[in-house]
């Protein structure tokens, strides 16, 4: 039997995740977040609350839950657990792509460092603390987080300066266009050195992909493989882009599985369940999906008590 734990239980990815990893056919999962104001525990066979990443006792419960639950393997979601986990001197038993590109991805001055070293062409991107804009309009958004969350276009002199003393560790970056043609990847290199990759349109609806079409870019492809090689990936991170008139310009990697797991999973791109059969020394063949297939993302609602 596998025995996983999965953090973050109660956001988009973690659920995805576990919708993922029921495909197996013996599997034991635990889910674990910081409150249970959320449907999370019904994914999991077992549901957990556990202090804040950056708590002083997070990695002592961490480690405490896996020790007494028997767990093989905690995939690590949460972006501040992910830090914490990957970067532990205690050696757990992780699933992520890797140290270099997790602390690459997690700081997206250090991003746009890696990939220019990589050769590949980038947005300006400097520190909102220290720096003007390169140019306006431009957008400015936290240097160490992720999602669509505090972002803003920045029109003027006057705006950075105000914005720049209002939010700290943030920077400035390039503001690419047209928006309509974003691209959100998802990027897997298996142990072997055998990479593939998934390319979707996409259009947001509350910061998540709510539609997304297939498509295939050579030059995207082009760009993906480079990445995979050159920052030796293992495993499976998620890289967004756009198709500007210069060709595509990558501005954001997230060093994790992401928000359109499940939706990969669905037409074939099964990533968080080739990385969990990798770990356990399971042979997995690698696919993609065919350009010009659309899926949607869809709701659902449970009532969890009656009053």
């Amino acid at each position: 039997m596998k025995r996983i734990l999965v953090t973050a239980i109660g956001g988009d990815i973690g659920q995805s995740i576990a919708m993922c990893l029921r495909d197996f056919e013996d599997i034991f999962l635990i889910g674990t977040d910081t409150h249970d104001k959320h449907g999370g525990s019904l994914f999991v066979d077992k549901f957990l609350i556990v202090p804040k990443a950056y708590s002083l006792d997070y990695l002592s419960v961490i480690e405490n839950i896996i020790k007494k639950n028997n767990i093989d393997v905690t995939i690590p979601v949460n972006e501040n657990e992910l830090k914490v986990l990957v970067n532990s001197t205690n050696h757990l038993r992780l699933v992520h792509a890797g140290s270099e590109i997790v602390n690459a991805g997690l700081d997206k001055l250090a991003t746009m460092e890696s990939l220019n070293k990589l050769g590949i062409d980038v947005p300006w991107t400097v520190n909102a603390d220290f720096d003007e804009p390169c140019s306006y309009p431009c957008i400015m958004k936290p240097r160490f987080s992720s999602g669509s969350r505090s972002i803003f276009i920045i029109n003027s002199n006057t705006e950075a300066q105000i914005f720049s003393k209002k939010f700290s560790n943030c920077v400035f970056q390039e503001l690419l266009e047209p928006f309509e043609k974003e691209i959100t990847c998802g990027l897997f290199r298996a142990k072997d050195g055998r990479t593939t990759s998934i390319q979707l349109e996409r259009l947001l609806v509350g910061g998540l992909t709510g539609w997304a079409k297939v498509v295939r870019n050579n030059k995207v492809e082009k760009l993906l493989n480079i990445i995979a090689d050159g920052l030796n990936l293992k495993g499976s991170i998620n890289v967004q882009l756009r198709i500007t008139e210069e060709g595509p310009m990558i501005f954001e990697i997230n060093p994790r599985f992401s928000s359109t797991a499940f939706m990969r999973h669905k037409l074939g791109f099964s990533d968080v369940n080739w990385a969990v059969k990798e770990y356990y020394d399971e042979s997995i063949e690698l696919s993609s999906a065919s350009a010009g297939t659309v899926l949607v993302r869809t709701q659902d609602s449970v009532i969890l008590s009656e009053g």
